[in-house]
C-alpha cells in the first residue's frame, strides 16, 4: 500500500470497474428472460447484490418481486421465475421442488437459474435426477470480485475455508484462478507473483493455464498492479486466532461486518431502530480510527467531538452572508459527521460492555503468554476456568486452538481434560467440532509415550491434578518441539521492547496485537518483498511445509521505475482478519513507496473454527483401584527382580525409591490440596466481606449461605453471588452513567439544573426509577419546547420574508439557522423567541395599517382627481399584502397623486368641498356651522386653501367616525320622521278613499308602526345622547342645536303646520258658506245624479214629513246641509263651491274655472253638491261622498244635527225643511 500523502504515490487501480462489469452482466442475463419476472435470491448473495445493483435497477429490467430462497414453498403469481443462487445441492433440490409442484398443479412457467460465480456439474446432475433439467435454463454470473473499499476486494465465498481446508474440495480453485485472470486482464500483467501454500500454488498454476488459453488478454495494457502475493490461510492460523484490538476488528467481532456494512442496534443508536452503516473510506470518522488500537479510539473521538463543536460554534459570529455560505456548504457535512461520530461513540461503548463481561484484559494476557511461551500452565488454568464459567463457547475453543498451535499440540492429559470440561459445559453436540478441528490441525493431541517413562505413565494415571501436570511438564520440556516457536524466533515475531509499548505512535506492525506479536502472514509478505523472493527464508519455508513459489514477468520486471511496482496485491485464500489488513496498511505507510492492496477471497469466512460436539465425562479413579494398581505393580516388580536375581539389598533400595517417590508425590498432593482448602476458605471470607459491602451499596438484604454445604460449593455459591451482585452494581452504575449523560444533554438543551444524585454511590432501584421519570419529564418538556420553537421559527421566517428583514442579531441568526438541534431551548430563549415573534407581528400590523391608510388616500385622491378607471386598474393599490416594496409602491402612487392634486388645484378643492358638504350633511351641520368655515366660500384656489380644506375634511371625517353610531341613529330617526310626514301628507289626498288593493289599511298599519318606532327611537337616542355627553363632557349638536331641542322643534313645527291647516280649512269653509248663502249652491248635472231612495230609505222616511220650498234656495238649512256634506274635521281643507268636479276630475277643475255666464245656473247645482235639494227635483248621491272617510262622515252628521236643531226652533226653517224633504224624495 503506497502512502497517500506523498506526491510520488501512484494512482490506485479503479476497482469500481469490477462492480460495473458485474452489474452489466447481471442485467444482460436478466434481459434474456423478457417480460415481468420474479427474482429468487440466495441469502448470502443479498448483501453483495445490494452493493452491485439496487432494487430500483432491478425493477427497471422487469424484475417484479424479490424473494429469498428459503425452505418454504414459493407463493408467486408470476409466469417467469429467475433464481440467483450459489452452486449448492440443497438449493438445486429447492428449485426442483418448485418446478415439480407447478407440474403437478398444471401451472406453466419459465424457469431460469443464474449460478454465481460459476455452475458445477453436480448441480446439473441433481436437476437431471429430479427430472427438471429440461424445464430450466442455466447461466453463469461471473461475479468473482466485489470492491468493499478503496483497497479491499472480496470474492464473498463463505464456504471456501470449510470446503478446501476441511473437506479437501478443490472446486473453488477454478474461481480463484478466474478472479486472478479478470484482474490481470483489467489492470495489466503482474510484475511478480509470490505465493506459499498448496492452494495458492494450484490456483497460480491454473491461472497460468487460463492465461495461455486466452493468449494473454491483458498483455497490451499498462500494468497497474506490480506484485501479487498468494497465501493459504493454514500458513498462519495463529494470527486468525488472536483477539483483535484494532477498532475495525472489534467492530467485526462485536457486530459482524457483512459485505462492508454493519447493522448498529438500538444500544448503539440510542433509539428503537437499527441503522445500517457502510464502513469505508467515505466515512470520515471511521477512516481515521479503523486501523487504530482501541485504547486510542476514545481519545480521538473525544477530540473529534470538541473540534466538531468548535466548528458549530463558529457560526455565532457570522454575518448573514457568512451564515448563508455556512448553511449551504458546511452544515450538511457537519451534521453527517456528527451523526457518524455519535454512532461510533455508541459502538465503542457497546464493545466495552461486551469485552468487560468476557474479562477481555485477562484473556489478552493469557494470549500474550501463549505467544511468548511463558506461564503455559497458568494460561491453561485460565482456559479451564474460562470453560467452567461458560463465558463463550467460541472464545474458549479459540484459546484452546491457540494453545495447541503454539505448543505443537496439547499434552494428552490436557487435551482430554479440556475436552471433557468443554463438553460438560456446552454439551455433547460439540464432539464433531473437536473432530473437525483435529482434522485441519487446529486442535491436536501429542502422541502418548513420546515423553513419559513407564513409571511416569503409571503415576499419571493415579493423579489428574495440577501437581501431576507440573511433573509431566518437566518430563516433556526436553522432547517437545514447536514449529511456531522456531518460526517466531526466526522472523522475530515477538518484539523485544524496553519499557511500555507506545500504541499511539507504533513503530511496527505489532501494535495490532498491543505490541506483543507481529502477524506472521504480514511478516512473510514484508520479508519476501524486501528480499524479492524466498532467498534466505528456506528454513521458514521448511517449517511452513513448503509449496512456495516466486515467478516474475520479465517484460514488466525490466522496468523497475514503473509506478505499478509499488502496488502489491495480497490474496488470502480462506479469509483474513481486519488486524492483518491494518498491519498491511501500516506496512504500506512505512515503506512509503509501495501500496499493498489486500484482496480477501473469502473475507472472514470461517475465520475461527466453529464450535462442535463433546466427549464423555472421564470417570474418577477410585482409591481402591489406585491401591490395587500399586500392589500389582509392586508384585510385578518383585517377580521381575526374582527372575533377574537382584539381591535383597538392591530390592530394598529400589522399593525404597518407589516408596519415596510415591510418598513425595502424595505429600505434595496433600500439601497442594491443603493449600487449595486454605485458598477456598480465604476466598469464602473475601466473598463474604465483599457480599456485605455489595449488599450495603445495593441496599439489599444480607446474603445467607447454606452452612451445610461443602466448602467448594459454598465458595462457588458465594463467588457466583458476588459476580451477580457485581454485575448488578456495574449495571446500575452504567445505567446511572447513561442517565447522567442523557441528563447532561437535556440540561444543556433546556438550560436547567442537573438531577441531584450522588455519582460515586451505587444508586438504588428507586433512585434510578425516579431518575428515569425525571428524564422522561425533561424529554417531554424538550419535545414541547421543540414543537413551540419549530412553530415560532416557521412564523418568524415568514414574517421576516414578508417584512424583508435580515437577521441582525446573534439570537435572530440562531433562530433562522437550519440546524434546529443546535438551538438552546431554555425558558429565556423561548420567551425571547415569543418576544421576537410579537415584535415582528407588530411591525407587520403597522405595515398593514400604513398600507391601508395609503390605499384609502389613493382612493380618495382618485375621486377628487376623477382618475379614469383604466388608470386605476393598473395602479399599485391593487397589489395585496404589506411588504416593503408594496408600501413603497403605494407611497409612490400617493406622491404622484399629490403632485396631480397640486396641478389640478381648483378641481381638487371643489371635489374636497363636495366631500366636505357630504360630511356636513352626515353630521347634521347647520348653516351657521357651515358658514363658520369661511375658506369654503373663498374663490382664490391656492395650496394654502387646499391644506385648509384637507384639514377640515380630516377633522370632519374624524368627528363623523367618532360619533358615527349616533349620527346613524339620528339619520334613522330623520328617515322615519320624513316617512311620517309623508304619510300625513297622503292623509289629505281624497283619492286614498278609493282603497284599491287595501292601500288605506296598509297606510293605517304603517302609521301605527311608525308612531311606535319614532317614540322608541326618540327615547333610545335621548339616553344615548345623554350618556355620550356625560362621557365626552360636551354637547351633541344636530343642525346647530341639541338633539332633543331639534326633535322638539320638529314636533312643534309639525303641530303648527297642522294648526295652520286647520285654520285654513275653517276659513275656507266659512268663505264657502258665505258664498253659497250669497249666490246659492251649484246644481249637479242630471246625468251624474244618483237616486238616494234605495240606498238610504230610513233617511227618506225621516225627512218625508217635511218639504222645502224652491222659493227659498238660499235658506239656512240648505247652507247648513251643504256645509255638512263637504266639511272634514281633519287636517284636509274642505273643497270650495266652485270646484265641483274635484272629486272626479280634479285636474280639469283646477285648470278650467267655471265660466261667469253660468254662475247663476250653477248655483243650484252647487247647492245640490253641498247637500241641498231644489224643489221639484230628486237628490242624487254625489260620487265624491263615497271617498270620504268614516271620521269625515261622522263629523258631517254631527254638524248636520246641530244645524238641524237650530232650524227646528224657527217655523220658517221647519217649512223649508219639509219642503226640501218632500222635493228631495219625490
Amino acid at each position: 500500500m503506497a502512502f497517500a500523502g506523498r506526491r510520488d504515490v501512484p494512482e490506485p487501480p479503479d476497482f469500481g470497474i469490477l462492480k460495473r462489469l458485474a452489474r452489466d452482466q447481471l442485467i444482460y442475463l436478466l434481459e434474456q428472460l423478457p417480460g415481468k419476472k420474479d427474482l429468487f435470491i440466495e441469502a448470502d448473495l443479498m448483501s453483495p447484490l445490494d452493493r452491485i445493483a439496487s432494487v430500483s435497477i432491478l425493477k427497471q429490467h422487469d424484475v417484479d418481486k424479490l424473494y429469498k430462497v428459503e425452505t418454504r414453498p414459493a407463493l408467486s403469481a408470476s409466469d417467469q421465475f429467475c433464481f440467483l443462487v450459489r452452486p449448492r445441492i440443497k438449493t438445486m433440490r429447492y428449485i426442483a421442488d418448485i418446478v415439480n409442484a407447478d407440474k403437478m398443479s398444471g401451472r406453466s412457467r419459465k424457469y431460469k437459474i443464474i449460478f454465481s460465480p460459476q455452475k458445477f456439474y453436480a448441480c446439473e446432475m441433481v436437476l437431471e435426477e429430479e427430472g427438471v433439467f429440461g424445464d430450466v435454463t442455466c447461466d453463469e454470473w461471473s461475479f468473482y470480485l466485489l470492491p468493499l473499499d478503496e483497497d479491499i476486494i472480496s470474492m464473498e465465498l463463505p464456504e471456501f475455508f470449510r470446503d478446501y481446508f476441511l473437506e479437501g474440495d478443490h472446486r473453488w480453485i477454478n474461481s480463484v484462478a478466474r478472479a486472478l485472470q479478470l484482474l490481470n486482464s483489467l489492470y495489466g500483467p503482474f510484475g511478480k507473483a509470490y505465493g506459499i501454500g498448496r492452494c495458492a500454488k494450484m490456483s497460480y498454476e491454473l491461472w497460468r493455464d487460463l492465461e495461455e488459453e486466452s493468449e494473454g488478454d491483458g498483455q497490451g495494457r499498462k500494468p497497474e498492479i506490480g506484485n501479487v502475493f498468494l497465501m493459504d490461510r493454514d500458513t498462519d492460523y495463529v494470527t486468525a486466532l488472536c483477539s483483535q484490538v484494532v477498532y475495525e476488528g472489534l467492530v467485526d467481532d462485536t457486530f459482524r461486518i457483512k459485505c462492508g456494512s454493519v447493522d448498529f442496534g438500538p444500544d448503539v443508536t440510542s433509539s428503537d431502530k437499527s441503522i445500517k452503516v457502510l464502513l469505508n473510506a467515505q466515512d470520515k470518522v471511521f477512516s481515521q480510527i479503523r486501523n487504530e488500537h482501541f485504547s486510542s479510539v476514545f481519545g480521538f473521538l473525544s477530540q473529534k467531538s470538541r473540534n466538531l463543536q468548535a466548528q458549530y460554534d463558529r457560526r455565532r459570529g457570522m454575518d448573514i452572508k457568512q451564515m448563508k455560505n455556512f448553511v449551504s456548504q458546511e452544515l450538511k457535512g457537519l451534521k453527517q459527521e456528527h451523526r457518524l461520530l455519535s454512532l461510533h461513540i455508541g459502538a465503542c461503548e457497546s464493545i466495552m460492555k461486551k469485552k468487560t463481561k468476557q474479562d477481555f484484559q485477562e484473556m489478552i494476557k493469557a494470549e500474550h503468554s501463549l505467544l511468548e511461551g511463558f506461564d503455559i500452565r497458568e494460561s491453561t488454568s485460565f482456559i479451564e476456568e474460562h470453560v467452567d464459567r461458560q463465558v463463550s463457547p467460541i472464545e474458549s475453543l479459540r484459546l484452546m486452538c491457540l494453545l495447541s498451535i503454539t505448543e505443537n499440540g496439547l499434552i494428552p492429559k490436557d487435551y482430554r481434560s479440556l475436552k471433557t470440561q468443554y463438553l460438560q459445559s456446552y454439551g455433547p453436540e460439540h464432539l464433531l467440532t473437536f473432530h473437525n478441528l483435529k482434522r485441519i490441525g487446529l486442535l491436536t493431541e501429542q502422541s502418548a509415550g513420546e515423553t513419559l517413562t513407564a513409571v511416569e505413565s503409571k503415576v499419571s494415571k493415579l493423579v489428574t491434578d495440577r501437581a501431576a501436570g507440573k511433573i509431566t511438564d518437566a518430563f516433556n520440556s526436553l522432547a517437545r518441539k514447536s514449529n511456531f516457536r522456531a518460526i517466531s524466533k526466526k522472523l522475530g515475531l515477538i518484539p523485544r521492547v524496553d519499557g511500555e509499548y507506545d500504541l499511539k505512535m507504533p513503530r511496527d506492525m505489532a501494535y495490532v496485537f498491543s505490541g506483543a506479536y507481529v502477524p506472521l502472514s504480514c511478516k512473510i509478505i514484508e520479508q519476501v518483498l524486501e528480499r524479492r523472493g524466498w532467498l534466505g527464508l528456506e528454513e521458514v519455508v521448511r517449517l511452513l511445509n513448503g509449496n512456495e513459489f516466486s515467478v516474475s514477468d520479465s517484460a514488466v520486471e525490466d522496468n523497475p521505475a514503473c509506478e505499478s511496482q509499488r502496488v502489491v496485491l495480497a490474496v488470502f485464500l480462506g479469509g483474513c482478519t481486519f488486524s492483518e489488513i491494518a498491519a498491511l496498511r501500516f506496512l504500506g505507510k512505512e515503506r512509503a513507496n509501495e501500496r499493498v492492496r489486500e484482496a480477501s477471497l473469502n473475507r472472514r469466512s470461517e475465520r475461527r473454527a466453529q464450535s462442535g460436539a463433546v466427549a464423555m465425562r472421564k470417570s474418577e479413579v477410585l482409591a481402591a483401584e489406585a491401591v490395587s494398581c500399586l500392589n500389582r505393580a509392586m508384585a510385578a516388580l518383585r517377580d521381575i527382580w526374582e527372575e533377574i536375581g537382584i539381591p535383597e539389598e538392591q530390592r530394598l533400595e529400589r522399593t525404597d525409591v518407589v516408596k519415596k517417590h510415591i510418598k513425595s508425590l502424595l505429600d505434595m498432593m496433600v500439601a497442594e490440596e491443603e493449600s487449595l482448602k486454605e485458598r477456598l476458605l480465604k476466598s469464602i471470607a473475601l466473598c463474604r466481606k465483599e457480599l456485605d459491602t455489595l449488599c450495603r451499596e445495593l441496599q439489599l438484604d444480607p446474603f445467607e449461605v447454606e452452612e451445610e454445604s461443602t466448602i467448594l460449593q459454598m465458595e462457588k455459591n458465594l463467588r457466583t453471588r458476588v459476580e451477580v451482585m457485581l454485575k448488578q452494581k456495574r449495571d446500575r452504575k452504567q445505567e446511572l452513567k447513561t442517565l447522567q449523560e442523557q441528563d447532561r444533554d437535556l440540561c444543556d438543551i433546556l438550560c436547567t439544573a442537573p438531577f441531584c444524585i450522588d455519582s460515586n454511590a451505587v444508586p438504588s432501584l428507586e433512585d434510578l426509577d425516579r431518575y428515569r421519570r425525571h428524564l422522561a419529564s425533561l424529554t417531554a418538556e424538550k419535545e414541547q419546547r421543540r414543537e413551540e420553537f419549530v412553530s415560532s421559527k416557521r412564523q418568524i421566517i415568514l414574517l421576516m420574508e414578508e417584512l424583508d428583514h435580515t437577521p441582525d442579531t446573534s439570537f435572530e441568526r440562531d433562530v433562522v439557522c437550519e440546524d434546529e438541534e443546535a438551538f438552546c431551548l431554555s425558558t429565556d430563549n423561548i420567551a425571547a423567541l415569543q418576544n421576537l415573534l410579537q415584535q415582528l407581528e407588530a411591525r407587520r400590523s403597522l405595515n398593514e395599517a400604513v398600507c391601508t391608510e395609503l390605499r384609502s388616500r389613493i382612493v380618495a385622491l382618485w375621486e377628487r382627481l376623477q382618475v379614469p378607471v383604466e388608470e386605476r386598474e393598473s395602479s399599485a393599490v391593487h397589489v395585496t399584502g404589506s411588504r416593503a416594496k408594496t408600501r413603497k409602491a403605494l407611497q409612490l402612487e400617493v406622491d404622484h397623486l399629490e403632485e396631480l392634486k397640486l396641478q389640478n388645484m381648483k378641481s381638487v378643492i371643489q371635489a374636497i368641498r363636495a366631500e366636505l358638504a357630504d360630511y356636513w350633511d352626515k353630521c347634521f351641520y347647520s348653516q351657521e356651522q357651515r358658514e363658520g368655515f369661511s375658506p369654503y366660500y373663498d374663490e382664490d384656489y391656492t395650496e394654502t386653501l387646499l391644506e385648509l380644506h384637507d384639514a377640515e375634511v380630516a377633522k370632519m371625517k374624524s368627528y363623523y367616525e367618532t360619533h358615527k353610531d349616533l349620527f346613524e341613529a339620528v339619520q334613522k330617526w330623520e328617515e322615519n320622521w320624513k316617512l311620517f310626514l309623508e304619510l300625513e301628507r297622503k292623509a289629505t289626498d281624497p283619492s286614498r278613499f278609493a282603497n284599491r288593493g287595501g292601500n288605506l289599511l296598509k297606510e293605517e298599519k304603517q302609521r301605527a308602526k311608525l308612531q311606535k318606532t319614532l317614540s322608541k327611537l326618540q327615547e333610545e337616542l335621548e339616553s344615548r345622547v345623554q350618556a355620550w355627553e356625560q362621557e365626552c363632557e360636551g354637547t351633541f349638536l344636530v343642525k346647530g342645536q341639541q338633539f332633543m331641542e331639534y326633535v322638539a322643534e320638529q314636533w312643534q313645527l309639525y303641530r303648527l303646520e297642522k294648526e295652520k291647516e286647520k285654520q285654513e280649512r275653517h276659513l275656507k269653509k266659512s268663505r264657502q258658506i258665505e258664498a253659497e248663502m250669497m249666490y246659492g249652491s251649484t246644481p249637479r248635472t242630471p246625468i251624474k245624479r244618483r237616486v238616494l231612495g234605495p240606498h238610504t230609505p230610513g233617511k227618506v222616511r225621516k225627512l218625508n214629513g217635511t218639504s222645502i220650498s224652491s222659493a227659498t234656495p238660499n235658506s239656512t238649512v240648505r247652507s247648513a246641509f251643504g256645509g255638512t256634506i263637504y266639511h272634514s274635521p281633519t287636517s284636509r281643507l274642505p273643497p270650495s263651491g266652485g270646484k265641483f268636479g274635484q272629486a272626479r276630475t280634479p285636474s280639469r277643475v283646477a285648470a278650467k274655472p267655471p265660466r261667469p255666464g253660468y254662475r247663476e245656473r250653477n248655483k243650484e247645482n252647487m247647492s245640490q253638491l253641498n247637500g241641498t235639494t231644489l224643489s221639484g227635483g230628486c237628490t242624487p248621491t254625489a260620487p265624491a261622498q263615497r271617498n270620504h272617510s268614516v271620521n269625515s262622515v261622522a263629523s258631517t252628521y254631527s254638524e248636520f244635527a246641530r244645524e238641524l236643531s237650530k232650524a227646528s226652533r224657527s217655523d220658517s226653517s221647519s217649512r223649508v225643511l219639509n219642503s226640501t224633504t218632500t222635493t228631495a224624495f219625490c
